[in-house]
């Protein structure tokens, strides 16, 4: 059963688009590393990166960036890779909730009304 509104607004919308900041940045950050083993990687990330935060098809995009995030603790060391795994946990939330009323999936994807009349 869903309680929730689709794209909460107000304070909770602007909690989901700093995490979705946050996720972003987080990604960006972690992808940094891997990048000088694989330059090629740099568009699709920074492509990534940005639908994230402008909350374009979100809960694909924090899909992604869960397990890309995943694989950097899986390949960091000691404190980075439980920061990591924990941010990955974070990213998993933004999977389940979504965008929020600020982001681009709301004005995309939202509410509509349709009339039946005849």
């Amino acid at each position: 059963m869903f309680l929730g509104a689709m794209f909460p607004g107000g304070l909770v919308g602007v909690a989901l688009l700093l995490g979705r900041l946050a996720a972003a940045a987080v990604l960006a950050l972690v992808m940094r590393g891997f990048v000088q083993d694989a330059p090629w990687a740099v568009f699709p990330i920074i492509v990534l990166a940005a639908s994230l935060a402008a909350g374009l098809l979100t809960r694909f995009a924090a899909a992604c960036c869960a397990v890309l995030v995943t694989v950097g603790a899986a390949r960091a060391d000691g404190a980075m890779a439980a920061v990591l795994a924990l941010n990955a946990l974070h990213v998993v939330g933004l999977v389940l909730t979504g965008g929020g009323a600020y982001s681009l999936d709301a004005r995309l994807f939202g509410r509509r009304v349709i009339r039946l009349d005849d």
